[in-house]
């Protein structure tokens, strides 16, 4: 089972610890609140500033308060820094609530005041809080930037503990875009930085970043030694919070060090102290951690009683994301458990979170609704030219009838008066309803604009729902281990046909063994995405939970898995999906491979001979009436320099070329055959422009994954 980092490493970067005891904080709140009632108007601006700033963690809402209460008196006095400061403060406050939309209205709002009079420590401090604003959202490119714009100014102002703030905010930048390298140098900077200004609760921040580092590098040893100097710091000061957050992390290095009793207690002694506080979100992350320490020691029925208590915490707070995790780490528990009943329904749960973003309903009824304002449209249009044709007979007929009656008028005045009289009417009468009729086109353009303007809101929030479902397949891909296991001798083409993918790759390492996989789930898009992310988590549980390590057998057990996931030995089940894969184990030291594949085979180029391991002819997933087949396992010795690679079958059947056919599996071996021995980096760049030349303006037709290794 996999928990989100973000439970384990919840806010244990603060780049501001307040470093006073609450009773401290009750006395100087209560000091300011007297002071208010006898203090001269421009006095209670700096008063009601000061309080909003007192109540940011303790109390947000009241900090907002206080803080528009400031705003609203010095705009009375027109003092410019008044307001900026107020604006501020109140953003603060939103901040604090997790409200990004309205903290940034505010910032910007105060940005624009202190612009005024260039008033560069307000600048700096906006352009702080909205760095970390960016960092929370990972948006990494503007959270840099703000962060660099902030530490330039305190540079200029020679503030050195703003300055160290900004350190180690950039170092928070680094740090989640696993560059630990550079984010450990800014933490360093940021310290030394602090112990020449004796700032204890900066030290131990600093040394609580350090140790994030450290133990996500696997250095627990490291990791509990900064942790550990970064409590006893807090405890000195009397900082409940930092004492708690700390606490917490260093459950989660006993957790990476599989000692999970020791680690629930340090996670359990952080949630009494959150409790106290009234740290509502970080009571959210003990509880799930809690929940993770009774997994792992096998104790489901305490796991999922504290992964149920997260999800309804973090619904108080409106934390969706960690309701989301909870569900899924409950219906994962439940499952363990045989209670599938209960494991339906969280993992029911879990995907109608936000908005049902995978929706495939959604997609449906926005296609139907496209349908039917085509249809609309088309009907509307035709009404349109028929009432057109209408006033033009109309207009036709009425000189017609004008002409006859000049003709009769010369025979019979008396006629004549009588048919211009009769003429009049008739056109009165056309002329009204000419009138209607343009009522009525009008009336039928604005409905047409208002149902365009909702299928189009609809699609973005479709479109929106979709994208942020991309995010999250994305995180689970093992980019990064790929990258730092392999370096330039490997190489990933992974292009998702929609925002979405089916086609998706696997990896892990432990000891002198690399497992890899590359899977293709049946159908891409929002259906394939599902599979993938079922396909995925049974990789990690036979090879990882299981300890399972003969390729075919993983594929025994992933292929029972999906069955069971899907329901498809059931009667009733209508579920006919499954995925084809092909999963390589390297023994580093000897290097022997192992392979087994459903329905996808592997190329080896050894020496300039072409090698190929072809798969087992039937895919991972069995239905009714189907016989459940074991997989073939395949062993092959390699040889140093020896070139790998696995597919799915999205490269060779892309449509393209002069005459618009597939690119096909010889051209694509005569492809790697041609340009194995460049390096793997200009490989990949063969492909993907190679494939786009190909493709040129037609559709892409299926989701493309290739895997290049050299041994």
């Amino acid at each position: 089972m996999s928990f989100n980092k973000y439970f384990i490493y919840l806010l244990s970067t603060f780049t501001f610890i307040h470093s006073y005891s609450l009773f401290a904080q009750k006395t100087e709140i209560d000091s300011l609140v007297e002071l208010l009632n006898t203090s001269s108007e421009v006095k209670k601006i700096d008063i009601l500033n000061a309080l909003s700033l007192k109540y940011t963690d303790r109390d947000p809402d009241k900090a907002i308060a206080y803080g528009k209460q400031a705003r609203t008196a010095a705009e009375i006095n027109k003092s410019i820094l008044s307001i900026g400061q107020s604006c501020l403060n109140i953003a603060k406050g939103y901040y604090a609530k997790s409200d990004n939309t309205n903290a940034l209205a505010y910032l910007n709002l105060a940005q624009s005041e202190f612009s005024k009079t260039n008033f560069k420590e307000g600048l700096g401090e906006v352009y702080n809080v909205i760095g970390n604003i960016q960092t929370d959202l990972s948006n990494s490119e503007a959270a840099l930037n703000y962060n660099l714009k902030a530490l330039k100014i305190r540079e200029e102002l020679n503030d050195s503990f703003a300055m160290a703030s900004s350190l180690i905010n950039i170092g928070k930048v680094y740090y989640n875009l696993q560059q630990y390298a550079k984010a450990n140098d800014y933490y360093i900077q940021s310290l030394k930085i602090r112990e020449l200004i004796k700032d204890q609760a900066g030290i131990a921040a600093c040394y609580n970043n350090i140790a994030n580092v450290f133990g996500d590098q696997g250095e627990n040893e490291k990791a509990l030694e900064y942790f550990k100097k970064s409590l006893e710091i807090k405890e000195k000061l009397g900082n409940k919070k930092g004492i708690a957050y700390t606490l917490n992390n260093l459950g989660s290095i006993y957790t990476s060090l599989n000692e999970h009793v020791k680690a629930r207690e340090y996670y359990t002694k952080s949630y009494e102290i959150k409790k106290e506080i009234n740290d509502a979100r970080g009571m959210v992350s003990s509880l799930t951690n809690i929940g993770a320490s009774y997994y792992y020691t096998n104790d489901l029925t305490n796991a999922v009683k504290y992964f149920l208590l997260s999800s309804e915490e973090a619904k108080k707070v409106g934390a969706r994301d960690i309701v989301l995790s909870s569900y899924q780490n409950a219906a994962e528990t439940y499952s363990e458990l045989k209670d599938y009943k209960n494991a339906a329904t969280y993992f029911s749960l879990a995907l109608s979170l936000k908005d049902s973003i995978l929706s495939i309903e959604s997609s449906k009824a926005m296609h139907e609704m496209q349908g039917k304002f085509n249809f609309e449209k088309q009907e509307k249009e035709i009404q349109i030219l028929k009432q057109e044709k209408e006033i033009q007979e109309l207009d036709v007929a009425k000189t017609k009838l004008i002409k006859n009656g000049f003709i009769i008028g010369f025979i019979l005045i008396l006629i004549i008066a009588f048919i211009i009289y009769n003429r009049y009417k008739l056109k009165q009468k056309a002329n009204t309803k000419l009138e209607l009729q343009k009522v009525e086109i009008i009336r039928q353009h604005n409905e047409l604009n208002v149902a365009y303007e909702q299928i189009e809101n609809k699609n973005k929030d479709i479109t929106d729902s979709i994208n942020y479902a991309k995010r999250l397949q994305e995180a689970i891909l093992p980019t990064a281990e790929f990258e730092r296991t392999f370096k330039e001798k490997g190489f990933i083409l992974y292009k998702p046909k929609d925002i979405v993918s089916g086609d998706f790759y696997w990896m892990w390492k432990t000891n002198n063994l690399i497992y890899i996989a590359a899977v293709d789930c049946t159908g891409h898009g929002v259906p394939g995405a599902f599979m993938s992310i079922v396909g995925y988590n049974l990789l990690n549980q036979a090879v990882k939970e299981h300890k399972i390590s003969e390729p075919a057998k993983i594929l025994n057990e992933i292929n029972k898995g999906i069955t069971d996931t899907l329901r498809q030995y059931e009667e009733e089940s209508t579920v006919k999906d499954g995925m084809d894969i092909a999963l390589c184990c390297i023994n580093t030291d000897t290097l022997e491979l192992q392979y087994a594949g459903a329905y996808n085979p592997i190329w080896i180029i050894s020496k300039g001979a072409f090698i190929e391991i072809k798969a087992d002819k039937f895919p991972i997933g069995t239905f009714i009436g189907e016989e459940i087949n074991s997989f073939t396992n395949t062993t092959l010795q390699l040889s140093k320099g020896d070139s790998i690679y696995l597919y799915t079958d999205g490269y060779a059947d892309q449509f393209g070329g002069p005459k618009g056919k597939k690119f096909k599996y010889k051209k694509f071996q005569e492809l790697l055959i041609e340009n194995h021995l460049k390096a793997m980096t200009n490989q990949r760049t063969v492909l993907e422009h190679t494939i786009n030349q190909w493709k040129g303006d037609l559709e892409q037709v299926d989701d493309i994954l290739v895997i290049g290794i050299q041994v």
